[in-house]
């Protein structure tokens, strides 16, 4: 079966829900290899009061619905950085993320770079799409990341 989706940008009081969809994945995903500080100091990030508080000092959202349920978000930062990507378990290897991805780089300013500080998890999948590491992984607050790089135009060809 075929499922549709809708990317769009991201609706004033969407907050709530998005961050439940962030929760629930980053808690099976990802929580599993974070410390205590280090889940805590997510949801100081991944919560509706400072996710609407960055929308409002030059982050953009887009999300992406089926069947109006919401889906995935991505969440980018000074129109170069992904700061967000998740997409809800039902959804996984549907194609949603590069959905996202691919509405993004439609944004942004095609002659950046884009970087995304990746999860363990996300690591090959930021690699399919032509992510390189470009430093050693970091481990700031407990929060684990990968800091990855690609050429817009590298990002393009591979969606």
């Amino acid at each position: 079966m075929n499922t549709l989706f809708t990317i769009r940008p991201l609706r004033n009081g969407e907050e709530v829900p998005i961050c439940n969809l962030v929760a629930r994945s980053f808690n099976e995903f990802i929580a599993p290899e974070f410390s205590e500080e280090g889940v805590e100091e997510f949801f100081k990030y991944a919560n509706p009061r400072a996710f609407k508080k960055r929308l409002q000092s030059g982050y953009f959202a887009m999300v992406s619905e089926s069947e109006e349920t919401l889906a995935g978000v991505i969440e980018v930062k000074g129109n170069n950085h992904i700061s967000m990507l998740y997409v809800d378990k039902l959804f996984h290897r549907k194609g949603l993320a590069k959905g996202l991805i691919r509405e993004m780089i439609n944004i942004i300013d095609t002659n950046s770079d884009i970087t995304v500080n990746s999860s363990r998890y996300a690591v090959p999948f930021y690699e399919s799409l032509g992510f390189l590491q470009f430093e050693e992984e970091r481990t700031i607050y407990g929060v684990i990341h990968v800091p990855m790089i690609v050429t817009h135009s590298k990002l393009s060809e591979s969606l």
